[in-house]
């Protein structure tokens, strides 16, 4: 047999032929159309209706809620359901992209209608917004449970102290439970208002089982009672603190003679050389063992025996109790009394003018030849020897303000010879001062 040979392909047609194979962006749109075609076919052909189960792990509450809020309600407790089964029919291409987390369950509330237990139906929807344009061919259905129990109530606060109750508590003798205090001092109950309404009053139990010697502080639970004094287990109410630290501040009672501060007394003066009486001897205070238990005697009040002190008076001096004792009695006053059956007053002019602690920058002439009508007080019979030449105005300038030129500084009365006389009254001398 006589084979016929083959013409060789002409050069123009080899060109195109590679040009075809050679060009990437021409095969790119190529096959990027096919893809469209192909994928349009696959839908048009295969995407037949469907279904899909999904577990939903939590009910969204708050979707729609404005229905039982413009009531005045709201949700005081929800079941526990660990999740939901929903039913997904329709388009198998977006079920086939649809995860659990697209999709919300939520409980219809059109049938809510007041306070209490409401059975409500369980509704689903898709919550993703990729998905809710093409959602129109999409039918949600929740499976299980398809009900679900809600109660509702008018929800309110209520803020109430805290009361400390105490429970076989023994102080120890000679002390006091001076001050019981609670942090915080006052709890905030939230809940439906016919809980809020059972609560009267907020306990802190405090149970003790030594005596108390000394202050302390014990954490303990808050109870919440009624009108009557019974513990209220409110279902549903809820309090901002569960607890609250007491403290049993203990304070040391003692009765202590009460004592007069005398004061703007001359160096030297014996005051115990003065009889006096006070209305109320002695005083029961309490306090701080630490503060109390170091005190002898009550010094309660000051007297200005320098200015003051006159025959045939009575004093009514304020109780001035130191910082951190409380009285125990009514007493907020007492009266002094002086016993000066054998005492004598006297009034001289002072001729012995005596500076002491002259200033190192300034000398001071003393131009007052006397002190005139100086009081003095005293037993009778040193009183009667006392003469001019044996008192001294002693001018003490170590804290004195000075400054040249003429001044009136004062002077103290002092008797040298003698513990029990006293000066009573203000003196000065005229000085001339000059800078050195």
């Amino acid at each position: 047999m006589i084979r016929k040979k083959s013409n060789p392909p002409e050069p123009d047609q080899v060109v195109k032929k590679h040009f075809l194979m050679d060009n990437k962006l021409l095969l790119l749109a190529i096959s990027v159309l096919c893809a469209i075609i192909s994928w349009s076919i696959v839908t048009l052909t295969f995407d037949q209706e469907g279904d899909r189960d999904f577990t939903v792990s939590e009910i969204n509450y708050s979707y729609n809620s404005n229905l039982y809020t413009s009531m005045g309600l709201d949700i005081v407790d929800t079941p526990d359901i660990g999740s939901v089964q929903v039913k997904v029919e329709g388009s198998g291409t977006i079920i086939g992209q649809l995860e659990a987390s697209d999709l919300m369950v939520y409980p219809n509330y059109s049938t809510v209608s007041g306070s209490g237990e409401q059975t409500l139906t369980l509704q689903a929807r898709i919550a993703n917004s990729q998905y809710t344009s093409n959602s129109g061919n999409i039918e949600l259905t929740v499976i299980s449970p398809t009900q679900i129990t809600v109660v509702f109530d008018r929800v309110g606060e209520k803020t109430l102290p805290i009361t400390i109750e105490t429970v076989n508590l023994r102080v120890a003798d000679g002390f006091m439970l001076y001050r019981s205090s609670t942090v915080p001092a006052e709890v905030t109950i939230t809940g439906p208002q016919s809980e809020l309404d059972a609560v009267s009053t907020v306990v802190a139990p405090v149970t003790m089982d030594s005596e108390l010697s000394d202050s302390t502080s014990i954490t303990t639970a808050l109870e919440l009672r009624d009108e009557s004094g019974n513990v209220v287990s409110p279902q549903y109410a809820t309090l901002d603190n569960e607890s609250a630290n007491v403290t049993l501040t203990v304070y040391q009672v003692r009765e202590l003679p009460l004592a007069i501060d005398f004061i703007n007394v001359p160096t030297g003066f014996d005051t115990s050389s003065l009889k006096y009486s006070l209305s109320h001897e002695y005083m029961t205070v309490a306090g701080p063992t630490r503060t109390v238990s170091e005190l002898n005697e009550l010094s309660v009040v000051s007297f200005d025996l320098g200015q003051q002190f006159a025959f045939d008076r009575d004093y009514q001096l304020p109780v001035e109790l130191p910082s951190g004792l409380v009285a125990l009695d009514d007493t907020t006053s007492v009266t002094l009394s002086f016993d000066t059956s054998d005492m004598a007053s006297t009034v001289i002019n002072v001729p012995n003018i005596k500076p002491i602690n002259m200033p190192s920058n300034y000398d001071i002439t003393v131009q007052s030849e006397r002190v005139s009508n100086v009081t003095l007080y005293g037993p009778a019979d040193e009183i009667a020897e006392l003469s001019p030449e044996s008192v001294v105005a002693q001018l003490d300038c170590q804290n004195l303000q000075i400054t040249a030129g003429q001044q009136t500084l004062p002077v103290s009365i002092i008797v040298p010879s003698s513990t029990r006389i006293f000066a009573v009254g203000s003196y000065t001398v005229s000085c001339q001062i000059d800078a050195r």
